[in-house]
């Protein structure tokens, strides 16, 4: 039976992102919601976007800020550590790193990006770069991390996909995320889709939200508002932290 999965991942602290996909989702009629990691950091309202996913999603993959945060690895993050709280700074710390199944006769490798990825890769990065994630044998692989949502087939490989970002969309700056659509666990070859999927949100609460938590001490605050209002990275130049 073919079955709608929603993927999403980066929320990053954005509530009003957040609440517009899950209302898209519902609209779909999507029962499904598999997490790609970084529900927490960077926007103001992370302890709300860690309780939806967890709520909301079968399960959550651990990212790079789920991790940092989660471990209290840097000391400019003490506002989410605040926010957040111990009991779920420790659950950030116990998210699996990956997701592996069957799809419409595909092998799936589903992962946030970092830190399985050493560096934040983009879809259109080389081939030789990206190949080496669908070893052994897999046929489709998506991720997040980047912000930016990409799909891309890979010779003699099989599918790519990025799921872009709910809270902190690049390029296109809105609420981003991914629909799979196959046979789950289907051992035969059967169609099988991928959808990426932008939705408008209340930008102006984001904002809002945003800048009464720097007043409280959000680090890079105003940066985190730039990158809400233009899709465009705003934390210098070079990849993605």
């Amino acid at each position: 039976m073919m079955t709608q999965i929603a993927l999403v991942a980066d929320l990053h602290g954005n509530w009003p992102a957040t609440q517009a996909v899950d209302r898209d989702i519902r609209a779909r009629g999507i029962e499904k919601i598999w997490c790609l990691g970084d529900v927490v950091g960077k926007g103001p309202s992370s302890a709300e976007t860690f309780d939806w996913a967890l709520s909301r999603c079968e399960f959550i993959l651990q990212g790079n800020w789920d991790e940092g945060i989660g471990k209290k690895m840097f000391p400019k993050d003490a506002f989410y550590y605040a926010q957040l709280g111990e009991k779920r700074l420790k659950m950030l710390t116990e998210f699996p790193l990956e997701y592996h199944g069957l799809i419409s006769g595909r092998k799936l490798r589903l992962f946030h990006g970092r830190p399985i990825m050493p560096l934040p890769y983009y879809t259109h990065e080389p081939a030789d770069v990206l190949s080496p994630y669908f070893l052994p044998d897999f046929d489709v692989v998506g991720y997040a991390d980047v912000h930016r949502q990409g799909t891309r087939i890979l010779d003699s490989k099989g599918i790519l996909f990025n799921t872009g970002s709910v809270g902190n969309g690049l390029g296109v700056a809105m609420a981003q995320y991914a629909i799979l659509r196959g046979e789950l666990e289907g051992q035969a070859p059967a169609p099988f889709d991928v959808t990426l999927v932008t939705v408008p949100y209340d930008k102006q609460q984001a904002i809002m939200d945003t800048r009464a938590a720097g007043e409280a001490g959000l680090a890079n605050a105003d940066l985190f508002e730039k990158e809400l209002l233009t899709g465009v990275y705003a934390r210098g130049k070079g990849r993605m932290p």
